[in-house]
């Protein structure tokens, strides 16, 4: 760590924190010092916090109450984590239908409000207690430490803002804070062809150990900058999140900015579930704040094989989220990483179930064709693949000078080789496909 990075967290941060009311910096202590813990131990401290909030759900939420009486659970009957599965799955819709009986009555005045666009673009709410926010920002933090991004590094954001004009005092007072934090944050959303040698410029200017970023936005910038041949102040380390980081992504931001590119996965609900450490050998699952699982299409528990993630928060008693289904698919590997690290492993965060694409026939294409098929054609800027009905698909590319029509022959024979001549496919030119409101940009979109 730097001077600041170091007098940051040792001193600065925890001062601000007790200012503030908070835990956040003793949680961040405590969080670090259970990776001493070996795995079992980890396990234990695990099971108990699940016990602690099942049973707080049975005898404080509705939902719960209601749900667990109908199937005839008790929480005494939960003695170890594989007893999770025979309590029922808890979808967004579930918690759309139901958001006032997930909520305690002694929560609801004090509990902090959250939202997120979702991949459908329709708002949903959520809600955290106050040590349900601070223990996530700890665990952020441990997990940005472990790639060398930590708690006061000198750190490059290309991330969303707030949207809509800020007074001069909310944007006075960002920026003062942001200082403190030694960070500049450059606004992902206004990132465009137009404008790239200004934020080369402002990165440079800065100087920054480490870099965070959305992973869309950075892969545009890394690709102008390696097109260019612009020389980059080279920082030591870069994490991406908001989307999965496919290869070709990650070793195009590698040439550009000459250092490591880790992955990051989380998600509004809980913030940071994963992340890679320097070794690269899978994403670190932050088990003693979460329980993550795996299940198959049966809704068995599985492990060593691709499924849909569900998560339970420990530590919100706010609004507990027991057995979320967040609509990704990983992969829980029984695999170790040798970096010392006793955190179980997730592999292959990949596309949700919305961008799997279909025939007419039944043919079911994965979200990660389309990346791989058009990344080497040098004339797409980016591309989003819509599909309406089982038998349209339609096709937006934002080009750039060296883009020819005639590729669209070529990438029109891949798909019909991959899902049959009766789909019909419609390519649109447009200037611009914005990224989510949660700063992904995707790929593929199902209405199926």
């Amino acid at each position: 760590m730097d001077i600041y990075s170091t007098f940051f967290k040792s001193v600065l941060f925890p001062g601000y924190e007790r200012f503030k009311g908070r835990r956040t910096s003793s949680l961040l202590s405590a969080a670090e010092q259970r990776l001493q813990w070996p795995l079992e131990k980890i396990e234990q401290y695990q099971l108990q916090n699940l016990k602690n909030l099942v049973d707080y759900s049975y005898r404080h939420v509705p939902y719960y109450q209601q749900q667990w009486r109908d199937i005839g659970f008790h929480p005494q009957d939960l003695t170890c984590l594989d007893q999770l599965e025979q309590l029922p799955l808890l979808t967004k819709q579930n918690v759309k239908d139901h958001y006032q009986q997930l909520v305690p009555e002694s929560k609801r005045a004090s509990n902090y409000k959250k939202s997120t666009g979702g991949s459908t673009g329709r708002p949903f709410h959520f809600e955290l207690d106050k040590g349900s926010y601070e223990t996530r920002q700890a665990i952020m933090w441990r997990g940005y430490g472990w790639g060398g991004v930590n708690i006061g590094t000198r750190t490059w954001y290309l991330w969303g803002v707030e949207l809509g004009q800020q007074s001069w005092k909310a944007k006075l007072k960002d920026d003062l804070f942001h200082r403190f934090y030694h960070r500049k944050i450059a606004n992902s959303f206004a990132l465009s062809r137009d404008n790239f040698e200004d934020y080369v410029a402002d990165f440079n200017a800065y100087k920054p150990n480490a870099v965070v970023a959305y992973v869309a936005p950075l892969y545009r910038l890394a690709k102008y900058i390696n097109e260019q041949g612009i020389r980059l102040h080279q920082p030591a380390v870069i994490l991406t999140g908001a989307e999965a980081l496919l290869e070709y992504q990650r070793q195009e931001i590698e040439k550009a900015f000459g250092c490591q590119v880790l992955n990051t996965y989380g998600c509004r609900e809980f913030m940071l579930i994963a992340a890679e450490c320097s070794q690269q050998h899978g994403l670190h699952m932050n088990i003693d704040q979460l329980v993550i699982e795996t299940i198959d299409d049966s809704g068995n528990r599985i492990k060593n094989a691709t499924g849909d993630i569900v998560i339970t928060d420990l530590f919100n008693y706010g609004m507990p989220l027991i057995r979320y289904v967040n609509g990704d698919q990983g992969v829980i590997s029984e695999r170790q990483c040798n970096c010392g690290n006793p955190l179980p492993i997730l592999e292959n965060v990949s596309g949700r179930k919305l961008d799997i694409i279909r025939s007419p026939k039944g043919q079911i294409l994965p979200g990660e064709f389309f990346p791989h098929l058009l990344k080497d054609y040098k004339g797409i800027e980016r591309f989003q693949v819509r599909q309406k009905t089982l038998s349209t698909l339609d096709i937006f590319i934002v080009a750039n000078e060296k883009f020819e029509s005639s590729v669209l022959d070529s990438i029109d024979g891949h798909i019909r080789q991959a899902l049959g001549e009766k789909l019909e496919v419609a390519y649109h030119q447009v200037n611009d496909i914005p990224l989510t409101s949660t700063g992904k940009h995707r790929v593929t979109i199902s209405e199926l």
